[in-house]
């Protein structure tokens, strides 16, 4: 058990190396391309930052030299942050779709207030992880499960409403020039919504995918009562695949991006023209939006 133990580990360090540069290249690529810089991806950029925070926790967790006492809050606050993230993005989202006229939306919903949102991401699990950890470890893993298990279903239940009020879109009876604008640019708004929720419910069910290993493992640890210290082979085995699966999923999703965002795809194209030096990559990356067929 030893070996299978120190195997896992190494495939956690792994994993957790490749996620954060997978991630620190996502967050490159959205300061790089102004169409990725609006409100509209802020939430998403604050997932990216969760997906860096979460494996470099983890990373320096095998680092003596570092507070645990730092590094296990910050692992914990990054993960409640990734999840609230999705969250967020779907409230954002419903509200998009739900309040009229198109413009009082754009009044209310500012890059500030979304700034302060994320912020608020932050804020909100750092404030209720932090004392819960410093009282008992086995609560906090019950309490993180249960929190993350709760935001997930939340979540599900914003993106099904999402899909319903894009379904039940119809468009104004009335033909007038300024109602025909409204109803161009909702329907606009409604295309990349759909499109957007689409990639969003993907990596929602990778993270429902992900947490469960480790939600099971804190449950089997919380009902055994045993410290990290003495805590039996076989748990310590399955709290570190736990660990493992999570880690995955901060590192898939920069391929998710990559997979369902346009911007996302022709930013890292051209990244790697320049990165090869090539004469014209502007040129390469028109070429390659006319071959690409539209998105759904």
């Amino acid at each position: 058990m030893v070996d299978t133990l120190q195997a896992i580990n190494t495939a956690l360090l792994v994993v957790c190396g490749a996620a954060i540069v997978s991630n620190v290249l996502a967050v490159v690529l959205f300061a790089a391309t102004k169409k990725l810089r609006v409100k509209y991806y802020g939430f998403a950029f604050n997932l990216v930052i969760g997906d860096i925070a979460a494996p470099t926790s983890m990373l320096l967790l095998f680092n003596v030299n570092f507070p645990v006492a730092v590094l296990v809050p910050l692992f914990s606050t990054s993960l409640c942050a990734v999840e609230l993230s999705i969250l967020a993005i779907a409230v954002n989202r419903f509200l998009a779709l739900t309040i009229t006229p198109l413009a009082r939306y754009d009044a209310m919903v500012t890059r500030g207030r979304i700034l302060a949102a994320c912020l608020l991401i932050w804020i909100i699990p750092a404030a209720i992880f932090v004392p819960t950890l410093i009282h008992s470890e086995l609560e906090a893993r019950m309490l993180r499960s249960s929190i993350a298990l709760g935001i997930l279903l939340i979540t599900a239940v914003f993106y099904c409403a999402v899909f319903r009020k894009i379904f039940r879109y119809s468009p104004p009876l009335a033909s007038t020039e300024c109602t025909r604008a409204d109803d161009a640019v909702a329907r606009t708004r409604l295309r990349q919504t759909r499109h957007l929720m689409i990639t969003f419910t993907i990596i929602l069910v990778m993270c429902f995918a992900c947490w469960i290993p480790y939600c099971i493992a804190n449950i089997m640890i919380y009902f055994s009562g045993k410290g990290y210290s003495v805590r039996p082979q076989n748990l310590l085995i399955l709290s570190r695949l736990g660990v493992t699966t999570l880690m995955f999923n901060s590192l898939i999703n920069p391929f998710i991006y990559w997979w369902r965002i346009r911007e996302f795809r022709v930013s890292m194209y051209r990244l790697i023209c320049r990165g090869r030096g090539n004469a014209d990559p502007e040129n390469d990356v028109v070429t390659l939006q006319t071959m690409q067929e539209p998105e759904n």
